[in-house]
C-alpha cells in the first residue's frame, strides 16, 4: 500500500511540474459561485392540500404541503404572495395576525377579487400566512395570502380539484343561503347548503359587523356585540317580519367569522346571522318572512 501511495504521489507532482498552454493551474477560478442558501418562497397558484380537517386548526400554523399540478386534488391555493418591509421586516420573529392588520386587509381585498365576491358570504376561507420562525430566521419576509374551499358552515375543509377563481359571483352554490340544519333545532352540529326550494330549516340573513373592536370572548359580550344587528338585517332580509318568525318560535344566530382573537384583531370583525326554524319549509325567508312557518 505504501509503495502505491508513493506513486501516485509522484505521478501527481510530476503533472505539477509542467502544465499546458494557457492554464494557469487554478482549478477554481473559472467556476460560478454557489448561491446563497435562501427559503423557497410560495407562488401564486401553488395549491395544497393537507391532513388537518378544519380551518381552526390551521389559520395560525401553516401545515400545509403542496399539491401539484392544481388539476389534482387539492383544498386550497395560494391567490397572492407579498413582502413585509420596514420595521415588520426587521423585527427578529414573524409578526403574529393581530399585528399586521394592514396585510391581512390586503389579503382579503386581493382574495375576494378572485372569488368574485367577498370570502365571508360563502363556503371559502380566507388564510393569510407570514413565515414561520424557522423561515423569518433563514431571511424570509414573504406573507402568503390563501383561499380554501369548505364543505360546509363548520369548516370543515373540501377537497376538489378545479380553482375556486369567480366561485363567488353572485348566484354561486358556493353562496351562502338556504341551509339544513345536521339534528335538529335543539341539537344541532352544523348547516349545510341546500336549495331554497328543498326542504330546509335554517337561511343565512347577511353578514353583520360588530361596532366594538374588542374580541367578545363571552356570550354577553358577543350579545352585546351583535344582537341588535343581527335583529336589524332579519328585518331588511324579511321585509320586516320578526312577530311572525318568533310567534313560530324561530331563532336566531350569530358566529363570528374570525376563529380566534389574533384574526379579529387583524381587522375581522364580523359575524353571520341566520334564522334557525322549528320545522323545515321549501322556499326563501327573503321578503317573505311574514308568511306563516
Amino acid at each position: 500500500m505504501v509503495a502505491v501511495a508513493v506513486v501516485l504521489l509522484a505521478a501527481v507532482t510530476g503533472c505539477s511540474a509542467s502544465v499546458p498552454a494557457g492554464v494557469d493551474k487554478d482549478l477554481v477560478n473559472g467556476w460560478a459561485m454557489i448561491p446563497e442558501a435562501k427559503v423557497p418562497e410560495p407562488k401564486v397558484g401553488d395549491c395544497w392540500t393537507t391532513s388537518t380537517p378544519t380551518v381552526d386548526d390551521i389559520v395560525t400554523v401553516p401545515i400545509a404541503t403542496v399539491a401539484a399540478p392544481c388539476s389534482g386534488s387539492h383544498m386550497g391555493e395560494t391567490v397572492h404572495v407579498g413582502h413585509f418591509t420596514g420595521a415588520t421586516a426587521d423585527a427578529e420573529t414573524p409578526p403574529t395576525l393581530d399585528k399586521i392588520a394592514d396585510t391581512y386587509a390586503a389579503c382579503e381585498a386581493e382574495v375576494t377579487k378572485f372569488l368574485g365576491g367577498s370570502w365571508k358570504l360563502g363556503r371559502a376561507r380566507l388564510l393569510v400566512y407570514p413565515p414561520t420562525t424557522t423561515q423569518w430566521r433563514g431571511g424570509a419576509r414573504f406573507f402568503r395570502c390563501d383561499v380554501a374551499a369548505l364543505k360546509s358552515h363548520d369548516g370543515y375543509f373540501e377537497e376538489g380539484t378545479a380553482s375556486l377563481q369567480g366561485s363567488l359571483r353572485a348566484g354561486s352554490e358556493r353562496l351562502y343561503g338556504c341551509m339544513a340544519l345536521v339534528g335538529g333545532i335543539d341539537s344541532w352540529s352544523d348547516l349545510t347548503p341546500v336549495a331554497c326550494t328543498a326542504p330546509h330549516d335554517a337561511e343565512f340573513m347577511g353578514l353583520i359587523a360588530s361596532k366594538s373592536g374588542t374580541y367578545p370572548a363571552s356570550r354577553d359580550a358577543s350579545k352585546a356585540a351583535f344582537d341588535t344587528a343581527c335583529v336589524d338585517q332579519i328585518r331588511s332580509y324579511t321585509g320586516g317580519a320578526i312577530n311572525p318568525l318568533a310567534s313560530a318560535k324561530a331563532r336566531y344566530w350569530y358566529p363570528l367569522v374570525a376563529v380566534n382573537a389574533q384574526e379579529w384583531g387583524a381587522g375581522n370583525h364580523s359575524a353571520h346571522c341566520f334564522v334557525l326554524l322549528p320545522k323545515k319549509i321549501s322556499r326563501t325567508l327573503k321578503g317573505n318572512g311574514s308568511k306563516g312557518i
